[in-house]
């Protein structure tokens, strides 16, 4: 019983002598830790090193710290100062809007952040923004360590790029290495590669800067940064019922409109071979009496990054090559898949398109038979034995059934707004045009027609005319 005690007295000592001593030591504040906060955050927070905080604390295992931890900082208002906010644009901002919202001039603004033209700013550029002069103004929510359990935030998916690092993504949405790690499973956040898809958790927009016309009451793409090979959602609401044109990447905009006129929903697409650049998406808006509001929003193309291969084709399917019959059959497929349909189908991801294992992605050039790498893969080959079912992947209407010399047994189903969908190579195929089928409906079964290497479905996705990697579907829901 004595020696309980004592343990007991050690324990109590253990935990309280710090923090009464914490309390009294002048030049110094408490920092109380938070969900998603590390020791380097904080030190970097209050322009310290991380070493320097965990003398300071006593603390001997800098990477073990709890939530609700009383630390000592200086209490010389370093934290502001130490971590500079940042503002990621959004549709409908401009540089002097959001230069406003900071209490900064738009030229103060464009040299933090070398900016030579105020009008070239992008939807997803993350700037760096001066400390606002009001609180209540003041963009710091998409810290891990400050939204509360009770409101998460949304969830987004990143893109890793070349030369990302995890700290790198990590400090963009505020989030601490850690939690961006635990998230996605990484178990060696020095271990990320280029392609890599991310879930960022909690993460919340920060205040916008709108600079729309009256006309425009909300405007939303996501994602904000569109890849090469990949598509993204516009949707634009207005105050009266207007008609949308326009264009992105010299390909019109077909806009699909609720009853009311209102809400308008499009969808852009980023051709394989696009290079990396900011692009205009230029619309014109015209209402009832014919009067026009022009709107142009600029986007960033980010490169794709996917790579070649090289395929050999079966002995007797070289002359499947030849340019003329490419030619015919690219002219056929261009105009089923280029259609608009106001009926839309699809209400969710897209399901895969058969139960197998999937053997090349979207987007790699490639040589066949040795050729040049003058082609690229415009869908996702999934190997399967002949006889294995194809699924449709979505709900839609079968616009084409048929068998073709490059593709060999085709189905391609309407899903309604400009997306379809493709399946190359079947041996048999079980549908007819004009049939309405749901997800996960058997439509035919793998095969080897057409110009193939072996067994397989070749699954294809397009996206207002534009062949687009049909697996961006399958991991996010556009509606």
């Amino acid at each position: 019983m004595i020696r309980r005690l004592a343990v007991v007295i050690v324990l109590v000592g253990f935990f309280c002598f710090p923090l009464a001593a914490q309390d009294a030591q002048p030049g110094l504040t408490i920092h109380v830790v938070q969900r998603g906060e590390n020791l380097f955050r904080i030190a970097l927070r209050y322009g310290m090193t991380t070493d320097e905080l965990a003398q300071l604390n006593g603390i001997a295992n800098p990477g073990s710290i709890l939530v609700g931890q009383r630390l000592l900082v200086p209490a010389n208002g370093a934290a502001d100062a130490a971590l500079p906010q940042v503002h990621v644009v959004q549709p409908g901002e401009t540089l002097r809007s959001i230069a406003e919202l900071y209490g900064v001039s738009a030229e103060e603004l464009a040299a933090r952040n070398q900016i030579t033209d105020l009008n070239a700013i992008y939807v997803g550029q993350v700037l760096n923004v001066a400390a606002p002069a009001e609180a209540p103004t003041q963009v710091e929510t998409v810290a891990s360590a400050e939204i509360p359990v009770e409101n998460p935030g949304q969830t987004v998916i990143h893109t890793v790029q070349p030369g990302e690092t995890l700290f790198r993504i990590a400090a963009r949405y505020h989030l601490s290495v850690n939690d961006l790690a635990r998230a996605n499973s990484i178990s060696d956040p020095t271990l990320i590669y280029t392609g890599q898809q991310l879930v960022i958790t909690g993460f919340e927009p920060p205040q916008a800067a709108l600079d729309l016309p009256p006309v425009v009451t909300g405007l939303e793409i996501a994602p904000l940064l569109l890849v090469e090979g990949q598509a993204g959602r516009v949707r634009l609401t207005t105050a009266q019922p207007v008609q949308i044109s326009g264009s992105f990447l010299d390909r019109a905009v077909v806009a699909a409109s609720d009853p009311d006129g209102l809400t308008h929903t499009f969808f852009i697409a980023v051709p394989v071979f696009t290079p990396a650049g900011v692009y205009p998406l230029a619309l014109l808006l015209t209402d009832a009496a014919g009067q026009p509001t022009p709107l142009t929003v600029n986007i960033q193309v980010l490169a794709g990054n996917y790579g070649s291969e090289y395929i050999n084709l079966l002995a007797d399917r070289g002359g499947l090559l030849d340019p003329s019959v490419e030619a015919a059959e690219q002219q056929l497929i261009e105009s089923v898949m280029g259609g608009f349909t106001a009926a839309r189908y699809l209400d969710g991801p897209m399901g895969l398109p058969a139960a197998a294992a999937m053997t090349s992605p979207f987007g790699r050039k490639r040589s066949y038979n040795g050729g040049p790498f003058d082609r690229f893969h415009s869908g996702t080959d999934f190997a399967g034995v002949p006889g294995t079912p194809v699924l449709a992947s979505s709900s839609g209407v079968v616009v084409l059934a048929d068998r073709l010399n490059v593709r060999g047994n085709a189905t391609i189903i309407d899903h309604g707004w400009g997306i379809f969908t493709g399946y190359w190579h079947q041996t048999d195929i079980y549908v007819r045009v004009g049939d309405y089928v749901t997800t996960g409906q058997v439509i035919g079964t793998i095969g080897a027609t057409g110009r193939v290497t072996g067994a397989h479905l070749h699954w294809e996705l397009w996206v207002n005319g534009v062949p687009v990697d049909p697996m961006q579907w399958v991991r996010q829901s556009f509606f």
